[in-house]
């Protein structure tokens, strides 16, 4: 008979944010367990692009957090025996009319008080990037830190660092319950049987992170955001930069006006970058859909004519490229658009890190780091104070609604 296996904390989830967490809860000297259904890194980190881009975010928590996350990724490029990836190729964020160049040019004026953010007028944008459709470009915003990582090597080389600081690493391990006594949890119950004892369990899993709080009537608000994106053969160099276009920008966070009718944040979201290093070395990847259709992962014909339109609408040169590939992942979107991050409330031991959306790689890191010291210290660092789990704003209107 298998005795059952007792830890210092369970992590439910081997993406990015599992990976992460377990990171730096082994190495603040935890014993830890990381569970996956499947393997790790093969829901949604496998299929995002894995942007970096800092640019956009509005200043406060959200900003601090996503600049630490980019200079931790720098260290951890060091620090860490798997390669993942990480460039600082800088990033372009497009304005193909008039409305958007007002908004643009507001916006770089205001943000470059907060991260380094320069306005271009369209003819810098053509000598920096000629290869871009100049009928199609009334200026831009550049940022030198934007970039990219390969989210899948990201969390197999924090899986992998996890597991050589004596992280035990369980995948094909589905957890189907989770024990509780007296209010508390105490470990979780997997779908071969087995008991795995621990005061402390992660909530990690993403777009199924609600499946897994209501094993313990914890409500997580997060449903699945669909995106579709397409990848080419490898080319020879078109574009340095991550190329964006001004949808990425919560105007109105920022304090900026919008016009009636202008398409936001969730409707107009496409950006296309050429990778510079890897096995995938000078592909160019294109997305991104914004569909909440439940848990449907297939490609749309509509979807991916809207992301061949764009990428040749930007770039001409793309015309005659060959497709390789075209998948769609589903990216964790709270209900009020904001991570939830902390212990859930109403069970003590019971901590959630969800609701990244589609920008998980960008904060993933810091994410790990700050939720490790909270479990550890039972202080909150001051940056997670905005994603306490106990937020008002998490109940109400559905996610979609944004």
């Amino acid at each position: 008979m298998r005795m059952a296996e007792q830890w210092d904390a369970i992590v439910i989830g081997g993406g990015v944010i599992g990976a992460a967490v377990s990171y730096f809860l082994t190495k603040a000297g935890m014993r830890v367990c990381l569970v996956e259904r499947n393997a790790i890194a093969s829901g949604t980190s496998s299929a995002s692009a894995g942007h970096t881009s800092v640019q956009g975010r509005v200043p406060g928590p959200a900003l601090e957090l996503a600049l630490a996350n980019i200079n931790l990724l720098d260290e951890l490029t060091r620090e860490l025996t798997t390669d993942f990836e990480y460039v600082r190729s800088g990033g372009l964020i497009l304005a193909e009319d008039e409305t958007e160049y007002r908004l643009l040019k507001q916006f770089a004026a205001q943000q470059s008080a907060h991260v380094p953010v320069e306005f271009w007028e369209a003819a810098d944008v053509r000598r920096a990037e000629p290869h871009l459709n100049p009928r199609h470009i009334l200026g831009a915003t550049y940022c030198h830190l934007d970039g990219y990582a390969n989210p899948m090597a990201v969390a197999l080389a924090l899986s992998r660092a996890a597991a050589a600081r004596g992280t035990r690493i369980r995948p094909h391990t589905e957890v189907i319950g989770v024990e509780t006594e007296g209010g508390r949890v105490t470990g979780v119950t997997t779908a071969s049987g087995e008991t795995l004892w621990s005061p402390i369990v992660v909530n990690a899993a993403g777009v199924w992170s609600p499946s897994i709080g209501r094993m313990v009537g914890v409500d997580v608000a997060v449903v699945p955001r669909k995106g579709q994106l397409l990848v080419s053969e490898p080319l020879p160099l078109l574009v340095r930069s991550v190329i964006s276009h001004a949808g990425h920008i919560p105007f109105a966070e920022h304090g900026l006006d919008i016009p009636p009718g202008f398409e936001g944040e969730l409707q107009k979201k496409r950006y296309l970058k050429q990778t510079r290093s890897g096995g995938f070395q000078g592909r160019v990847y294109v997305g991104s859909t914004s569909e909440f259709v439940g848990f449907e992962r297939e490609n749309t014909w509509d979807g991916v004519w809207q992301l061949c339109r764009y990428a040749l609408d930007t770039v001409p040169a793309l015309a005659r490229t060959r497709l390789v590939r075209a998948w769609a992942g589903l990216r964790p979107r709270s209900r009020d658009g904001r991570f939830i991050i902390g212990p859930a409330p109403g069970i003590e031991g019971f901590w959630l890190a969800t609701g990244h959306d589609s920008v998980g790689i960008l904060y993933s890191t810091m994410t790990g780091k700050l939720l490790a010291s909270f479990i550890t210290t039972g202080t909150r660092p001051d940056l997670l104070a905005p994603f306490d789990p106990a937020r008002s704003s998490l109940a109400g209107a559905t996610a979609g609604a944004h």
